[in-house]
């Protein structure tokens, strides 16, 4: 049995990720970290996310006062905590899968070298399907690099704050790497509108054709299940810095 704690509980992706461990046999939700202040800190997991059921997993406001009782912490909040969780993480020696997005550029150099203290798993898109659409991009790019245009399209709710979005970004390094090209060549669109779950369109403009690549997101059902099997693939795993593509094996 695999203990772990959820990040922002009331939030889009937490609910969902304490809906989809509780569903899992081999995994267990003891705890879940808010913000200072808001009315349902100290009210159980379960009932605040509206799974209905009383889980023994309350909710605090500081990860402090659970985090020596987890094997794997997911995170999937907002910047500022996702920095408080690390460090908590690395203090304590604890995983982490961070599904967080919108860092500074520092932030990330932070993120990327805590791999080197404790099992990170960091994603900005846990998706099984953007996983391997990020393989088949990677392969159009290097095929098409003198001949395409790249453009990427990203669609998310109008409440998503980074643009372009993190995947989007993962998406341009992937096929830059790939093809040679510079990461300013590919372009970026975003857009924001009531309440698309993802969508990510991937255009190789060539003369007189084009190849599109496209996922859609039906909701955020996908981005949880794929949370918690990365949380189940990293407890006992050594020190290190994983992606997706670990988990799913590509």
């Amino acid at each position: 049995m695999i203990n772990v704690i959820v990040t922002g509980p009331m939030g889009k992706m937490g609910s969902l990720i304490v809906k989809a461990a509780h569903e899992q046999e081999n995994i267990k939700v003891i705890g879940a970290i808010g913000r200072k202040g808001r009315g349902y800190i100290g009210q159980d997991a379960g009932i605040v996310t509206g799974l209905g059921t009383v889980l023994d997993a309350l909710v605090y406001d500081s990860i402090e006062n659970i985090i020596d009782e987890c094997d794997v912490v997911i995170d999937f909040s907002t910047v500022d905590l996702s920095m408080e969780v690390l460090g908590a993480c690395m203090k304590h020696k604890k995983a982490l899968v961070c599904g967080t997005t919108g860092f500074s550029k520092e932030q990330e150099d932070q993120l990327i070298s805590a791999g080197s203290v404790i099992p990170l798993l960091k994603a900005a898109n846990t998706s099984y399907v953007t996983n391997v659409m990020k393989r088949l991009i990677a392969l159009a790019a290097e095929a098409l690099a003198d001949k395409a245009k790249i453009d990427i399209i990203d669609m998310h709710d109008e409440r998503k704050v980074d643009s372009p979005s993190g995947t989007s970004k993962e998406f341009a390094i992937e096929m830059a790497q790939a093809s040679g090209k510079n990461l300013w060549e590919i372009t970026h669109h975003s857009l924001r509108s009531g309440d698309i779950s993802s969508v990510h369109n991937v255009i190789f403009g060539c003369m007189g054709e084009r190849l599109e690549i496209t996922h859609h997101a039906y909701n955020f059902g996908c981005y949880a299940r794929g949370a918690v099997d990365g949380a189940l693939f990293l407890a006992g795993k050594p020190i290190g810095l994983y992606s997706m593509g670990d988990v799913i094996g590509i």
